[in-house]
């Protein structure tokens, strides 16, 4: 299968790829978890993803299109992916599909996760103020400081939310015309939004 997972920042678009990726044996290729780890490089690529990154900007649609088309040539993806935190853009998912129709492929579904501007506010201030914790924490956790979310400071929260949402509108709308698009409360526990996700992934199968 070939799937997109769609939703604001904070929707829990990462922890549902995971767990999708591991029920139905596909590779989650997650654009934030690429954009972070080229800003930990500190080449001049990495200094200048870093810096749209701390103003909660997008990054420019070549950049991510040309790590999105790199990623899915890998062998890895043969069997199957899903996509989360990308597309972003009307732009990213035309240049998505006319990929995949060059490889005579097509994405199977589109998932968007619905949840309130309040809950992800709340959720995004949550994980800003936990990663913090960790950063001031013991030595047993300095590891774990160069995973620190750059994207999640609390000035730059509104500022994420506001462009995402614009955007987000226009490929609810395009997805919906291609009759690809699953509407999913996220507003839930996450396990059950798992198993809303599922009962979708039973009428694709079909």
């Amino acid at each position: 299968m070939r799937l997109v997972l769609l939703g604001l920042p904070g929707a829990g678009k990462g922890t549902q790829a995971k767990r999708i990726a591991e029920k139905y044996h596909l590779t989650a290729i997650s654009t934030g978890e690429m954009l972070r780890e080229a800003a930990k490089e500190k080449d001049t690529f990495g200094l200048r993803v870093q810096e749209y990154m701390n103003k909660g900007e997008l990054v420019p649609d070549e950049w991510i299109n040309s790590l999105v088309k790199s990623r899915l040539q890998e062998k890895d993806v043969e069997n199957g992916f899903v996509l989360d935190g990308y597309p972003r853009a009307l732009h990213q998912a035309k240049m998505l599909e006319a990929y995949l129709q060059s490889q005579k492929q097509n994405l199977d579904a589109v998932f968007f996760l619905d949840v309130s501007q309040d809950t992800l506010r709340h959720r995004l201030a949550q994980r800003g103020n936990l990663r913090s914790k960790e950063k001031q924490g013991n030595s047993q956790i300095e590891a774990k400081r160069e995973k620190i979310r750059l994207d999640d400071k609390p000035e730059v929260i509104e500022n994420r939310l506001h462009i995402n949402k614009e955007l987000m509108e226009s490929l609810i709308h395009f997805y919906k015309e291609q009759n690809l698009l699953y509407v999913i409360n996220g507003e839930g526990d996450f396990d059950n939004v798992f198993d809303n996700i599922n009962e979708g992934l039973l009428s694709v199968n079909k």
